[in-house]
């Protein structure tokens, strides 16, 4: 007999997101990525034929769906104990490089109980008697899966933590280490040398948030920190090691801003249910890996860093001026390979910022794209102590080109954007819409922005006003997406 089974591990973004560095962030993607694969290889070595993801190799894959032969309830707690298998190895691959002084101020007691405890492992399945009978089977498993995650019947964690700190990473766990005690901990890497693992007097880590920073320190030459990634505006090829030994609190940074970006594809659901069988979805599958291999090349080649990049979704850090490009590009290849849409979001954000708020600003903006109609980009600046916009746009309708252009040349400053809103807000909807668009061509000829391309008036005042508004919040973006640095900024309007 032969069965459809699917598989999901967690927890997925809360996990992920819980990180105060680049590198606790970019491992626990990786940590994660670590695990799917783990179940993907087991089932394929007990004969299972994968259908997503199709290659057992392939990166990203939180969630597996398979067809095999026996009894898939054993199969699935043999998968189950594989993949918590895994987890302790990495915990021994990674923790085991501690110097044996650090190793030896761990709670192991507690360390062993939160390992024991922090996967989350999905199955259902339902029988598979042909391969017409495909498209009903993967429907009706997708439904058991979800009706299974909505349980939740996990045992809460017994760790006798009474007056033990909380981890601030994961605060439903409690401490494995004492901070106090870890000022100074470093961690030797393969050249040799040592890295600190930077923690902070009060950050009271609990197992796996330890093991997310030891194991994105570990592999502290493939990450690029926020601050970095800021610079990069104006110096693509920076890289963290040129700021070590910094004084990071009284250095200040030109540009300090940098972008994230988060981007999946559109009704992918209706995309999936529409294959009739198995390797159809098989190539679908082959399809999307190819995209997220694509997708690495791309985000690399402007000057940026995947965090996560599996099937159609992608989690990138990006220098600010590449940030729509990058996000374009990403588009079409999707549009080309799979022959769907993708909707990305990308939040303009301060490198010190905390990181947790950052990505959350970053998914906002996602939804927003969503929101939106799909097939679109939306592009939103939080800037410390301003009030957040939000532009959204369909991808065939973009037009920050031109605005990033004039910031670039010169050809308009940051005082433009502050005068066309303070016209808009003093503008009355009972004056006429067409004195407005006059007025505003006035200011734009006096500061010399003749060429650029306002709103024309289609509609009432008050409907013409929303727009130019929204033209405000587009040039008010448009100047950070341009990466120019605050001194040109400044120096631009005389302020």
């Amino acid at each position: 007999m032969s069965y459809l089974v699917s598989i999901a591990l967690g927890p997925v973004q809360d996990f992920i997101a819980a990180a105060r560095r680049t590198a606790d962030l970019y491992a626990g993607s990786q940590i994660l990525q670590e695990l799917s694969k783990c179940a993907a290889q087991f089932l394929a070595s007990k004969g299972a034929q994968l259908i997503f993801p199709a290659d057992k190799d392939a990166d990203g894959a939180n969630k597996i769906l398979a067809q095999v032969e026996g009894d898939p309830k054993r199969l699935a707690e043999e998968t189950k104990r594989a993949v918590q298998k895994r987890l302790l190895e990495l915990w021994d691959e990674t923790i085991g490089k501690l110097p044996a002084k650090y190793q030896n101020l761990i709670d192991q007691a507690r360390t062993k109980e939160q390992l024991g405890n922090f996967l989350e492992f999905y199955a259902a399945w339902v029988p598979l008697p042909s391969v017409e009978a495909y498209k009903e089977a993967r429907l009706q498993v997708e439904r058991l899966l979800a009706g299974r995650k909505a349980l939740r019947d996990f045992a809460p964690t017994r760790q006798e933590d009474e007056g033990v700190p909380k981890s601030p990473l994961d605060p439903s766990r409690a401490a494995v280490i004492d901070p106090r005690n870890w000022a100074d901990a470093s961690i030797p890497l393969p050249d040799g040398s040592y890295r600190p693992l930077r923690i902070k007097p009060t950050e009271y880590l609990d197992a796996i948030s330890l093991l997310k920073r030891c194991y994105g320190v570990l592999r502290s030459q493939t990450v690029v920190d926020t601050r970095t990634m800021a610079r990069r505006s104006w110096r693509p090829e920076a890289m963290p090691e040129e700021r070590w030994g910094e004084e990071e609190d009284h250095i200040p940074e030109p540009q300090p801003y940098f972008a994230i970006l988060v981007a999946d594809g559109d009704r992918m659901g209706e995309l999936i249910g529409r294959q009739e069988d198995p390797e159809a979805h098989r190539r679908l599958s082959k399809t999307l890996d190819g995209f997220a291999q694509a997708a690495r090349k791309i985000v690399l080649q402007h000057h940026g860093f995947m965090v996560y990049s599996g099937g159609d979704d992608v989690l990138a850090f990006l220098p600010v001026n590449r940030a729509v490009a990058c996000a374009q590009a990403l588009s079409e290849d999707f549009r080309r390979r799979v022959g769907g849409t993708l909707s990305a979001g990308v939040a303009i954000v301060h490198y010190r910022e905390p990181l947790s708020i950052s990505l959350e600003n970053a998914r906002e903006a996602e939804k927003a794209a969503k929101n939106g109609g799909r097939n679109a980009l939306a592009v939103a600046l939080h800037t410390r102590g301003g009030a957040p916009i939000t532009v959204v746009q369909p991808w065939d309708g973009l037009t920050w080109d031109e605005l990033l252009e004039a910031y670039k040349t010169r050809a308009i400053t940051r005082g433009l954007a502050h005068e066309l809103r303070d016209l808009v807000q003093e503008w009355q909807d009972d004056m006429r819409a067409d004195y407005l668009y006059q007025e505003a061509l006035r200011i734009l000829n006096r500061k010399e922005a003749r060429g650029l391309k306002i709103p024309f008036p289609k509609e009432d005042t008050p409907a013409y006003r929303k727009a130019l508004l929204g033209f405000v919040d587009q040039l008010i973006i448009a100047r950070f997406l341009s990466g120019i640095r605050e001194e040109e900024a400044h120096a631009g309007t005389g302020a």
